[in-house]
C-alpha cells in the first residue's frame, strides 16, 4: 500500500520521475506505471493501486490536462478525497478542477524549502496519516495529529501550536490550529459533522424564534477563529479602529426583559487600549469589509460563519443548554457585567477548543434574520431569505444575562449598527 498513487502523461515521464525520485527522499512510498508492461492486466493493476494508495498526486501540464485517462484518475481520486492536485508546467486547468486547491510547482528547482513544496508535502503528509491503522484523530475532540512537515509560528497560551496557514488542506486533522500571517485570527479546523439546530420547549429560557429544531449536517471541515477578531489584528489589517459608538444596544428580540441587563456604554478608548479584547463597534459592513481586506491579503476565502456553523461550533457536540452543561456561572464566561469585554481567552475553551462562545461578545453571522428555522439550509449555509436589514448575532456578551449565552440563544441587529456589545468572529475555507 503506497502513500502516493501518481498520475500522469507518458510524454511527461522526465518530470515525473524527478517528483517520485524527491517525494521518496523525503520518506515516501510512491506507486508509479513506470514498471508495467504490455503484459500487464493495466485496468485492474491501475485501480488496485489507485484504490490502496492514501494520496492521488496528479500532475498538470499542456499534455495531461488533454488525456482522458488522467482526468478519470483524477475524478476518481477527488470522490474519495484523496485528490492532490500539482501543476508541474503552466497550463490550464480542466474546468472540473479549477475550483480545487492545486500546488504549483511549475517554477519548482528542487528546493525542499519551497513553500509550495512544502505545502505538497503537508498535504500527503495528512492524507497518509488518516489511513487505516495511523495515529491520526480526525475527531475535533482530540489533539491534531502532528505533521513532520508543518512548523510551529507561535503558540496558544496553552502552548498548542500555531502552524503556518498555507500548509493547511482540506485533509489536514481537525483541532489543528494555523494562521495565515502575523497579527492574523488564530484560526481552528473543525470537522465535518451533524447537529440539532435550536432548542425545545422544555428549556425553561426558551424562544418560539429558536425552533423548530432541526437536523444540519456540515458536509465539509472549516476553519473557525479560535477567538473573536481581536482589538490588535483589526487595528493591524485595517488601519484604524471601528467609528465612534452607536446608541446603546437594545434587548435583543424574542427574549423578555429579564434576560437582558441595559448597562450605559464604556468610554470607547477603554475599549480599544486593550489589544487582546474582541474589537467592538463594528457594523455588519466593517465585519465584511474586514473580511475583504484578510481574503486579499492572504489569497484565502475568509468569510463570517453562517449561523448553523456558530451553533455547531459553540455546542461543540454538546446537547446541553451550554457547551459544558444546563447551568453557567462567573467561572465559565464573562456576562451580567457593567464594564465592558475583556481579553479574550479569559474564560475556559470549549470542546473544540474556541473561546469566548458564551459572553464578553455577541458576534455577526451570516444569516439575514428570520423568525424560525423554518426555512434554514440543512446543509449549514446561511440563510439568505429574512429581515433585509437585520443580521442574526449569536454568544451574548458582557451585559447580558445567562439566557442570552446558551447555545440556542438568538438576537438580531440591524447591520449598520455599531454597539460596544458586538463582535464577529472569522470562518475560513480550507480548499
Amino acid at each position: 500500500m503506497a502513500d502516493v498513487f501518481l498520475s500522469y502523461k507518458k510524454e511527461d515521464l522526465p518530470i515525473a520521475d524527478h517528483i517520485v525520485a524527491a517525494l521518496r527522499t523525503e520518506g515516501f512510498s510512491v506507486w508509479w506505471d513506470d514498471g508495467l508492461t504490455p503484459r500487464t492486466a493495466w485496468d485492474a493493476m491501475l485501480e488496485k493501486e489507485i484504490a490502496a494508495a492514501a494520496a492521488v498526486v496528479v500532475l498538470w501540464t499542456p499534455r495531461s490536462i488533454g488525456s482522458d485517462w488522467v482526468r478519470t484518475e483524477a475524478h476518481y481520486a477527488d470522490d474519495r478525497g484523496k485528490l492532490v492536485p500539482v501543476m508541474v508546467e503552466a497550463c490550464t486547468i480542466p474546468l472540473a478542477f479549477m475550483l480545487k486547491q492545486t500546488i504549483n510547482l511549475s517554477g519548482w528547482q528542487s528546493d525542499r524549502n519551497d513553500r509550495q513544496w512544502r505545502k505538497l508535502l503537508t498535504w500527503i503528509a495528512d492524507l497518509a496519516g488518516s489511513k487505516p491503522g495511523n495515529a491520526n484523530i480526525p475527531q475535533a475532540l482530540g489533539a491534531a495529529q502532528p505533521n513532520p512537515f508543518r512548523e510551529a509560528l507561535g503558540h496558544l497560551a496553552s502552548g498548542e501550536p500555531i502552524v503556518d496557514g498555507a500548509l493547511v488542506n482540506a485533509s489536514t486533522p481537525a483541532a489543528t490550529a494555523f494562521r495565515d500571517g502575523e497579527n492574523l485570527p488564530v484560526m481552528r479546523i473543525l470537522p465535518k459533522g451533524a447537529f440539532l439546530i435550536g432548542s425545545l420547549p422544555s428549556d425553561p429560557d426558551w424562544s418560539s424564534v429558536e425552533g423548530p429544531q432541526k437536523r444540519i449536517e456540515i458536509p465539509t471541515p472549516f476553519a473557525i477563529g479560535v477567538f473573536p477578531v481581536l482589538v490588535s489584528e483589526y487595528r493591524a489589517l485595517m488601519g484604524q479602529l471601528p467609528a465612534a459608538l452607536s446608541s446603546p444596544p437594545a434587548a435583543p428580540h424574542g427574549l423578555v426583559d429579564r434576560f437582558f441587563r441595559q448597562t450605559a456604554a464604556p468610554d470607547q478608548a477603554s475599549v480599544a487600549l486593550d489589544p487582546q479584547a474582541p474589537a467592538t463597534c463594528v457594523s455588519f459592513d466593517d465585519a465584511q469589509a474586514f473580511i475583504a481586506r484578510i481574503s486579499e491579503a492572504t489569497g484565502e476565502t475568509y468569510r463570517l460563519p453562517s449561523e448553523a456553523e456558530w451553533e455547531y461550533a459553540c455546542r461543540a457536540g454538546s446537547r446541553t443548554r451550554y457547551s459544558f452543561g444546563d447551568n453557567i456561572d462567573a467561572t465559565m464566561a464573562l456576562f451580567g457585567a457593567a464594564s465592558g469585554p475583556v481579553a479574550a481567552g479569559s474564560y475556559p475553551a470549549n470542546a473544540f477548543g474556541l473561546y469566548d462562545m458564551h459572553g464578553n461578545v455577541r458576534e455577526w453571522t451570516a444569516d439575514l434574520w428570520h423568525e424560525s428555522y423554518d426555512g434554514t439550509p440543512l446543509d449549514g449555509s446561511p440563510a439568505t431569505e429574512g429581515h433585509g436589514s437585520m443580521r442574526v448575532v449569536r454568544g451574548g456578551a458582557w451585559c447580558d444575562g445567562a439566557a442570552m449565552l446558551r447555545s440556542a440563544a438568538r438576537m438580531r441587529a440591524t447591520q449598520s449598527s455599531r454597539t460596544n456589545v458586538i463582535g464577529f468572529r472569522v470562518a475560513r475555507a480550507l480548499s
